[in-house]
């Protein structure tokens, strides 16, 4: 849908773009517009630094270390760094299907590797424990407002991570044409491309 000075909620991560986001500041967002999300598709990797400087991707060094017996730290430490290179893969997997599916069938829609993230206020609490991760990710709460396309589905009509890439291929429909009878309004999200106007920081 089409929206002009509507007022929404933007949730900042201050690992990149904190030039942006100052009060009075405006921004334009259009498919030259790059998402964090967007540098995760396409700097995302399996390997990791190496104690020689070098990067070596994790499987080898999984089978490296399982070659002799180690201590329980050390493999604590192993299960931890693979925990976070599988989420980082479950994410991947997500949003080329879902990219995928949008160019095939929905080209009309906003990319999400080109759109600002944004929420209502019913969905303030929800998308701040969700995106911070239960609080051990700072994030900074911004008013803003917006003139543009607003695209809303839900955090609930994402592809599954339990699910082959096949599986969220078909899943991703339910995202681009969401059905929202039983949908609880505060895991709402949308999608927006056009201007931005920040207008406060939210304490």
């Amino acid at each position: 849908m089409y929206v002009i000075d509507k007022e929404m909620y933007h949730f900042h991560n201050n690992k990149a773009y904190n030039e942006l986001w100052v009060p009075n500041n405006e921004i334009i967002v259009d498919d030259n517009f790059k998402t964090f999300y967007l540098r995760i598709l396409k700097n995302y990797s399996t390997a990791v630094n190496t104690t020689d400087g070098g990067r070596e991707s994790f499987d080898r060094i999984i089978k490296y270390y399982l070659e002799k017996e180690q201590d329980n730290e050390t493999l604590i430490k192993l299960l931890r760094e693979a925990e976070s290179i599988i989420y980082g893969i479950n994410i991947c997997k997500r949003e080329l299907a879902l990219e995928r599916v949008r160019e095939a069938k929905y080209p009309n829609l906003p990319s999400r590797a080109h759109s600002i993230w944004l929420c209502d206020e019913s969905g303030i609490h929800f998308w701040e424990d969700q995106l911070s991760n239960s609080g051990k990710i700072k994030l900074d709460l911004y008013k803003v407002s917006v003139t543009g396309t607003l695209f809303k589905s839900s955090d609930r009509f994402l592809p599954n991570n339990n699910s082959d890439y096949e599986t969220n291929l078909k899943e991703a429909e339910e995202y681009w044409n969401p059905k929202f009878e039983i949908e609880e309004d505060e895991k709402a999200e949308y999608l927006f491309q056009g201007k931005l106007k920040i207008l406060k920081r939210v304490d």
